[in-house]
């Protein structure tokens, strides 16, 4: 069955899991980029030990947020991320983005931890990109999203590129700013425990922002649904 992720790439609020003023951290770069890059929603910093993130009110918990949250970007540690999974489901979220490393990438444990990972989100119903990623990005001027650790926004394009290599596409980034290369979205699905390249096909099939689609795979989740 098709998955919705129609409120991962185009949300309403976004709670960002992590968000700290620690300078250099990734929850920082996450959650200024949403800010600088001028998101047209609403934003909820989560964070236990601070009263606000870059100005921002910040909450303890996911589920202390007193209103609807669409999406929900996770940057804390791999045990804290399947947690933060079980509370989006209490409160309903619609989608994820697991930024967090230390998943089925490094063997061993990781591998059970991303298996927990995506029972959490099957449990949820909540669609899952990720993890070990980039992020994801969606420029049309409706949304101005850029919810990825990426240091450029890149401006508009007709382009949309997906990829599963994080270090892929902040090199492209950089190429595309040096060359004035515009992009409609540019996602990063790292590990792909739930979303996969077909569930990003089929959403961007009918992006009517998007005209091309590139794509950097390592592995193909299901060939005869991918030819389709």
């Amino acid at each position: 069955m098709a998955k919705d992720i129609s409120k991962i790439i185009n949300p309403a609020s976004i709670a960002v899991v992590g968000a700290t003023n620690r300078k250099g951290s990734v929850g920082l770069a996450v959650f200024s980029n949403l800010i600088y890059g001028g998101y047209q929603g609403v934003l909820f910093p989560i964070n236990p030990k601070a009263r606000s993130i870059q100005g921002v009110k910040a909450y303890p918990r996911l589920v202390d947020v007193p209103d609807p949250v669409d999406l929900v970007v996770i940057v804390v540690p791999p045990e804290a991320a399947i947690d933060t999974l079980n509370q989006a489901g209490q409160i309903g979220a619609k989608g994820a983005v697991v930024i967090t490393a230390g998943f089925k990438e490094v063997g061993g444990h990781g591998v059970d931890l991303e298996r927990r990972l995506k029972e959490a989100a099957n449990r949820a119903d909540i669609p899952l990109v990720g993890p070990n990623c980039l992020g994801v990005i969606n420029t049309d001027h409706d949304v101005s999203m850029n919810a990825s650790f990426a240091t450029k926004m890149p401006r508009p394009g007709n382009i949309a590129f997906i990829s599963q290599s994080g270090a892929l596409c902040t090199a492209v980034l950089d190429v595309a700013a040096g060359r004035n290369i515009g992009f409609s979205k540019f996602i990063s699905f790292g590990n792909k425990a739930d979303v996969t390249e077909i569930d990003l096909l089929r959403y961007l099939r009918d992006d009517p922002e998007t005209e091309v689609i590139l794509m950097y795979l390592e592995d193909i989740s299901n060939g005869r649904e991918f030819i389709e």
